[in-house]
């Protein structure tokens, strides 16, 4: 499936060698993620939305009257944050604190979309989607114990790649779906959902594909 989806990329981007039009572009943006399931990194029993952050460039190739291909190549930071309750003992009576957990995956990902664009009197609208595949470079998991306002410990460790249970998969691909408004002045601003396919997950006990609902700004050359 890796492959196949490899081998679909390489073949829509090198359309471009045909197209007659091509524009590029710069964005950047917020990340909201979030990992379904979920993961052993982060079993708490709430989640919250944990803001995260986008970069790269994007290219648009006209491939029709009203149609553009649009590849990417994106730096990404995608994860999850939960929240676990918990009890511990103090002087013989039951003391409540909870562990947030704030797990980072930072990924390059190579988006490409179809988009159908619609040109009206403030600028273009389109929409479209696509697929992506992403390749993990780090992943880091901060954890906060809390008991209280002023009672505060936290902690940072790096999260290994892998075939072990403990460990997480380098390799994310899925699907896309776009809406945006791009400007006469050449600034665009899209909404982009991402549906994870790949398991990132080793542990048996969880299966865990990456949402995500991103938010960006960008800018046509």
């Amino acid at each position: 499936m890796k492959k196949l989806l490899f081998l679909l990329l390489v073949l829509m981007a090198s359309h471009g060698a045909w197209a007659q039009e091509t524009q590029f572009g710069v964005k950047m943006g917020v990340n909201f993620p979030s990992l379904q399931p979920r993961t052993g990194f982060s079993p708490g029993s709430e989640y919250k939305i944990s803001a995260k952050f986008l970069l790269g460039g994007f290219a648009n190739i006209k491939i029709g009257t009203a149609t553009t291909l649009q590849p990417g190549l994106l730096f990404s930071v995608k994860g999850n944050k939960s929240v676990e309750q918990h009890n511990t003992i103090s002087f013989g009576s039951p003391v409540p604190y909870t562990t947030e957990r704030n797990l980072n995956i930072y990924y390059f990902e190579l988006p490409v979309n179809v988009l159908y664009n619609k040109t009206l009197s403030l600028g273009t609208a389109y929409a479209g989607g696509g697929a992506y595949a992403a390749y993990a470079v780090s992943a880091r998991i901060r954890s906060i114990n809390k008991r209280n306002t002023y009672m505060k410990r936290g902690s940072a460790e790096r999260v290994a790649f892998g075939d072990q249970p403990d460990q997480l998969d380098k390799f994310d691909y899925g699907l896309n779906a776009v809406a945006g408004f791009r400007l006469k002045n050449k600034i665009d601003f899209s909404l982009n959902y991402g549906f994870g396919l790949a398991n990132i997950s080793n542990n048996p006990g969880f299966k865990s594909q990456n949402r995500n609902v991103n938010l960006s700004i960008g800018y046509i050359f």
